[in-house]
């Protein structure tokens, strides 16, 4: 019998399952990052919302009300008055995303410079806090495209680096703000991040 005849498709066989399973462990980590990045910025609606009427604007006011963990955005977005822009819904289609908003926590804007904090909120600064807020603002949803680039516009027109890690459940934003949670409104998408993106000319 020849046993190099027979022996050859044996390896060749375990060859090629040794190859599905090593593209299969390296896909892996792939799959669990669309699956993360989806997940964050098209996330399901929120069950538990306080807000009255759905939308992004809804739940700022709930998080002035009821003194919830990103308060300071949501007043600063009322001092600016843009209050209004986040509350309508334009479009038909209820499950549309007419915005995405990153939304720094107290403890993010509680972390800045004290004068810097101050000169924000000033009265005559307004159009200087419209172009910090609008910074962390993107016309609809961050797609997949924009994901694996790792760059998304504002509507303030400065882009925002994104950073995907694969090793774990990780977003980071201009390699320094971390991505916490997100919750979806009637009109968009509110992302909280740890830290207040500062656009390059402020």
């Amino acid at each position: 019998m020849n046993t190099k005849a027979f022996s050859s498709p044996i390896k060749k066989f375990t060859g090629l399952l040794v190859t599905i399973g090593a593209t299969a462990l390296i896909g892996l980590p792939v799959l669990a990052q669309n699956y993360y990045s989806a997940a964050i910025f098209n996330p399901r609606r929120n069950s538990t919302s306080r807000s009255v009427d759905g939308t992004i604007a809804g739940e700022f006011d709930a998080a002035i009300k009821y003194y919830q963990n990103f308060q300071t955005f949501a007043e600063a977005v009322n001092q600016a008055g843009l209050m209004e822009k986040f509350r309508s819904s334009n479009s038909p289609d209820a499950n549309k995303v007419e915005y995405t908003v990153f939304v720094p926590t107290d403890e993010a804007f509680a972390a800045l410079p004290e004068a810097t904090r101050k000169e924000l909120f000033k009265p005559e600064n307004k159009k200087k806090l419209l172009k910090l807020l609008n910074y962390h603002v993107v016309p609809g949803t961050v797609s997949n495209e924009e994901v694996a680039e790792g760059m998304v516009e504002t509507i303030s027109g400065d882009r925002i680096k994104i950073n995907l890690y694969d090793t774990e459940e990780k977003i980071t934003l201009n390699e320094s703000s971390t991505i916490e949670s997100s919750q979806r409104a009637k009109n968009g998408v509110i992302i909280l991040v740890d830290e207040v993106l500062m656009p390059q000319k402020l």
